[in-house]
């Protein structure tokens, strides 16, 4: 497949196919969330995205699907907990503030490129979230404009659970680093929660065929030892869900390849599973209390 023919030309087009998904999983008969809105979002393009990712759909889809059911249930567990400002960074085209159920009290933020902001405030014009939300469109590599908005926001919030959800894959060593440092300066920014793969799976990501359907937008984080660089930025293991348990719990079996399938004949299913269990996961991240 050459890279030409994606139709992903820049980081913000796969918030349109993580939305077409979870539009998808909406209509199903038991889906494991509702997002009515997703479809209003995303339009034809969503489609269009994910029609060329095919060769990577099962797993995708699963993934998607697995992570915003795992996502929504960390966000209310912490919300419960007195965690009433969620900041979404790299927020797409996500509609939480709109589905879920929250206390009145509870803040939500989100920050994106400006005119992901600009259609979602259009497109969602005539919807009432349930909390108040605040939106600001800001180019997340500029480092002196994201600052500045996070030392704004720090001294507006009380205790903030910070969400990138999706964004750290496809950004730098260095770049998640001096993200990582930013979020940990303010005194404010408590938690965070940001996903992990294990480097098992790095060979998968950085092939030829997984750059040419990501287009543009490559996978690029891939730390030798992903806990030790968020470490060292700062950051220590508070909480970490693997998406396989989460899809267990709600009879979502991991999409094995159709290698893995024949194989499985031989050596049993447990076997197979037992790396596939560790491969992907979510992390809640708090400050480390020792420098």
């Amino acid at each position: 497949m050459d890279s030409n023919t994606s139709s992903v030309k820049k980081v913000s087009d796969t918030a349109f196919w993580v939305a077409y998904y979870r539009a998808v999983e909406s209509k199903k008969k038991n889906p494991l969330f509702r997002d009515p809105l997703a479809d209003l979002l995303t339009g034809e393009y969503g489609e269009k995205v994910s029609n060329s990712m095919k060769s990577f759909e099962r797993y995708a889809y699963w993934n998607v699907t697995i992570r915003t059911r795992l996502i929504d249930e960390y966000i209310l567990k912490y919300i419960s907990q007195g965690y009433k400002t969620i900041i979404n960074i790299g927020a797409g085209l996500d509609t939480r503030p709109y589905r879920l159920t929250f206390p009145s009290d509870v803040h939500w933020i989100e920050i994106d490129f400006p005119y992901i902001i600009e259609l979602k405030n259009e497109k969602l014009k005539n919807q009432k979230p349930k909390c108040k939300l605040q939106r600001t469109g800001l180019n997340l590599t500029d480092q002196v404009e994201r600052a500045k908005l996070f030392r704004a926001l720090n001294h507006r919030v009380g205790p903030a659970l910070i969400l990138t959800e999706g964004v750290i894959p496809y950004l730098t060593e260095d770049s998640v680093s001096s993200l990582a440092k930013d979020i940990k300066d303010q005194s404010n920014f408590k938690l965070w929660l940001a996903e992990y793969y294990s480097p098992e799976v790095y060979p998968r990501y950085q092939s030829l065929k997984f750059r040419n359907l990501l287009g543009d937008a490559p996978f690029q984080f891939f730390p030798e030892d992903w806990f030790s660089f968020f470490e060292d930025c700062g950051w220590t293991q508070k909480e970490m869900q693997y998406l396989h348990d989460e899809a267990e719990k709600h009879n979502r079996k991991f999409p094995l390849p159709w290698w893995a399938t024949i194989l499985r004949v031989f050596i049993g299913e447990k076997r197979i599973m037992r790396g596939a269990r560790k491969f992907s996961a979510y992390i809640v991240f708090e400050k480390n209390t020792v420098e």
